[in-house]
């Protein structure tokens, strides 16, 4: 085992799959058209002149858009919170996915989080009877800094079934 340590955690690395075997059976996925995208670039401060080249579009505007579903807007397996307060912060991310394995699928929640952060999922258990059937769920995360000094702090919500463990990445910083 190497003692190097990276200071980029989670950021160093994607959430997809690294074993091809295990990738062409994921068991769920996360999934998304360019909409969410968009509200996340308008709430990260892009402007709708500069998102309309992106998106081929002739003209968007982001204060007409619809607010943001959750913390990020996005549908991702990774979370990610910015600590830019010296109080706990609470976030909430809603999340959708898609089960592509088993018809009669259940899948449970575990969550691994360090000292000074409190996450919850609802529900804690998806409950599948068919193919490409979609459960949302949503997650809270208590972030409470300065989280023992560190940078990066690292937690995750991994969905477990009989079959299959999927695995998102939860991701606390300061900038």
């Amino acid at each position: 085992m190497s003692s190097r340590f990276n200071p980029d955690a989670e950021f160093a690395y994607g959430a997809g799959q690294v074993n091809p075997r295990k990738a062409v059976s994921p068991g769920l996925v996360y999934d998304m058209d360019e909409m969410p995208y968009i509200q996340f670039l308008c709430h990260e401060g892009y402007s709708g002149a500069a998102l309309s080249v992106l998106v081929r579009s002739k003209s968007i505007n982001c204060s007409d858009l619809v607010p943001a579903f959750g913390h990020d807007s996005l549908n991702y397996p990774t979370m990610q919170l910015a600590l830019k307060h010296k109080t706990q912060m609470i976030a909430v991310f809603r999340r959708r996915v898609t089960n592509v394995g088993p018809p009669q699928s259940v899948y449970n929640a575990t969550v691994r989080a360090p000292n000074g952060v409190d996450i919850t999922v609802k529900p804690t258990s998806l409950l599948f009877s068919h193919k490409k059937q979609t459960r949302s769920f949503k997650v809270v995360v208590k972030a409470n800094p300065p989280m023992s000094g560190a940078q990066i702090s690292s937690a995750s919500l991994i969905w477990k079934s009989p079959r299959h463990a999927v695995r998102s990445p939860i991701v606390m910083y300061k900038p």
